[in-house]
């Protein structure tokens, strides 16, 4: 018997994983140097809710996880950023295949197969460590998986499927919540959904809410072990108070309403530009693939071109533009099915919750956070599109080649400049981002950082470091500081966690600096006051790009 082979899917599945070995192994951002400073936090034994007052610390047990498994393994750190990225990129081909086979239950399996070669290559922060941002995606699209089969349930189903299935959704969404625990607006949506359909309707919301119960109560119980409630309360009233990084009030909305007028414009140039393509092509159902690949298309050569006339963030909406296109298109030709409308409210919803999540959560534009409605487009691609014409499955072909294009092309790095995979051109050779690729400027700072500051640092049993908290794991001392978010606000508020505990106040604060000038942000702040004060640092020391101030024990 022949064995079929289909070139295009063989195309689409070697670019996707090409994609995510890129995602594992090119590039930098700031938001993983957190990640993995938190995860080294719980390595270290540091407690949540009391020595660690990030943000998003809940989140880090996935970093943990891999970075425990690493040493264990190897017994060394050299390398270890690269396994926990693999192992991130990993899980996303893994929820991939998971949606995979849930989207072939509502459409024929070609369909699904490109719906889910574009959710597979796109990801919130162009990145596969599993830090908040990715495993809120990941979680979310599990969860609305789970309802999918909920809603499919039957009263002869045998009883371990009707009472394990609301029981695993429930810990699914316990695990999205506790990585991000601002979905709980997504939580209120997933609740409504429930309610909506399937068998047995209200006894699946009941089990849920317990196993998302009993799963909080579990986890306070935890933390209240080493910490009082009211001690509990203070510390997440501090880590709010610190933080500067998530504001909210009038300037938030009017921001938002700045960012759907530009919306607005991309929406109209694109959607006019794909409807006369279409007309040309004299087929209505062109409109929306050629949206697509037009947008992604723009986004290729605006990276490849390192186009920065404005704003890159508006590249990042490219998504939000394809689903508003869809959206009406769809609504002018009437196209969608009672299939499509259960998809739209699961999957559309889902996302659009997710979405709405972020919105309220942090201060990112509408741009940025469209790139958590991957869910969302799949949904309105799914209503959009049928294939069943040769002209609509050569452009939605083309359309996906250039969404992964962008997802391999696309450069990650600290300094958020519009960059392509060409500007990579040096590979870090020692410490724990051993084997990533990246400019040639912060690969040989990852590698005199690491030459050179363990030495000093490990003498200390507590350090501060600013920049890149990616340097925490450089050393083997403890850190002596609430956050290690990168933030430009290292103001006075920042020593408030050595008020609360002056036990765990540094015996070496490393500032970063280069030629002798200290870093800008740093320079006009508390913190280089007190370092340079209060502090009582008996020696000061440079290295290539930090000045280190030394407080003998």
């Amino acid at each position: 018997m022949k064995i079929k082979y289909d070139l295009k899917k063989i195309i689409l599945v070697m670019l996707t994983l090409a994609a995510g070995v890129k995602l594992a192994a090119w590039g930098w951002t700031i938001d993983e140097g957190y990640a993995f400073a938190m995860g080294n936090r719980l390595v270290q034994g540091d407690r949540l809710f009391t020595d660690m007052w990030e943000l998003h610390q809940t989140s880090a047990y996935a970093v943990f996880f891999f970075l425990k498994i690493f040493r264990a393994l190897t017994s060394s750190c050299e390398g270890e950023v690269l396994f926990v990225r693999a192992a991130g990129a990993v899980i996303q081909f893994i929820v991939s295949f998971i949606l995979y086979l849930d989207l072939k239950k509502h459409m024929p399996s070609d369909k699904a197969f490109l719906l889910v070669i574009i959710y597979a290559n796109l990801s919130p922060k162009q990145m596969s460590t599993p830090e908040h941002s990715n495993i809120l995606n990941w979680t979310s699209t599990l969860v609305l998986i789970c309802i999918d089969r909920l809603w499919s349930l039957k009263k002869e189903d045998k009883i371990i499927k009707k009472y394990g299935l609301p029981i695993l959704t429930g810990m699914v969404l316990s695990l999205c919540v506790l990585s991000y625990p601002q979905a709980i607006i997504f939580a209120v949506f997933v609740f409504v959904l429930i309610l909506l359909k399937g068998e047995g309707r209200v006894k699946n919301l009941v089990t849920v809410l317990c196993t998302c119960a009993v799963l909080a109560l579990a986890f306070i119980l935890c933390i209240l072990k080493g910490l009082s409630l009211p001690a509990l309360f203070d510390t997440v009233k501090n880590m709010i108070a610190v933080d500067s990084t998530h504001v909210g009030g009038l300037a938030k909305l009017i921001g938002y309403m700045k960012d759907c007028g530009i919306l607005i414009l991309f929406v109209l140039g694109f959607g006019i530009l794909s409807f006369a393509t279409s007309k040309v092509f004299k087929s209505g159902r062109l409109t929306v693939p050629f949206a697509v690949l037009y947008v992604f298309t723009w986004k290729f050569f605006h990276i490849m071109l390192r186009f920065d006339r404005y704003s890159v963030e508006y590249t990042y909406g490219g998504v939000l533009i394809i689903i508003v296109i869809a959206m009406i298109d769809s609504l002018i030709r009437k196209v969608m099915s009672g299939e499509d409308k259960s998809l739209l409210l699961l999957l559309g919803g889902g996302g659009a919750a997710v979405f709405l999540t972020v919105l309220v959560a942090c201060n990112q534009s509408v741009f940025s956070s469209a790139k958590y409605l991957s869910c969302t487009v799949i949904a309105v691609l799914a209503a959009g599109t049928d294939l069943s014409d040769k002209k609509e499955k050569i452009v939605t072909f083309l359309a996906v080649i250039m969404i992964v294009l962008v997802n391999i092309v696309q450069l990650g790095n600290p300094a958020n400049r519009l960059l392509n995979i060409t500007d990579a051109d040096a590979r870090v050779p020692i410490g724990p981002q051993k084997g990533l690729i990246m400019e040639r400027l912060y690969a040989n700072k990852a590698r005199i950082d690491y030459e050179e500051l363990p030495a000093i640092l490990d003498n200390a049993d507590l350090v501060m470091i600013t920049g890149d908290a990616v340097t925490y794991l450089y050393t083997d001392a403890r850190i002596g500081n609430g956050s290690t978010i990168m933030t430009e606000d290292y103001g006075e508020r920042f020593g408030t966690y050595w008020t609360v505990y002056p036990e765990k106040k540094p015996d070496i604060i490393a500032i970063e600096c280069y030629d002798g000038l200290v870093d800008y942000r740093v320079a006009r702040s508390w913190l280089y006051e007190y370092a340079t004060g209060e502090f009582g640092a008996d020696e000061v020391i440079d290295t290539t790009y930090y000045r280190l101030y030394i407080r003998n024990k």
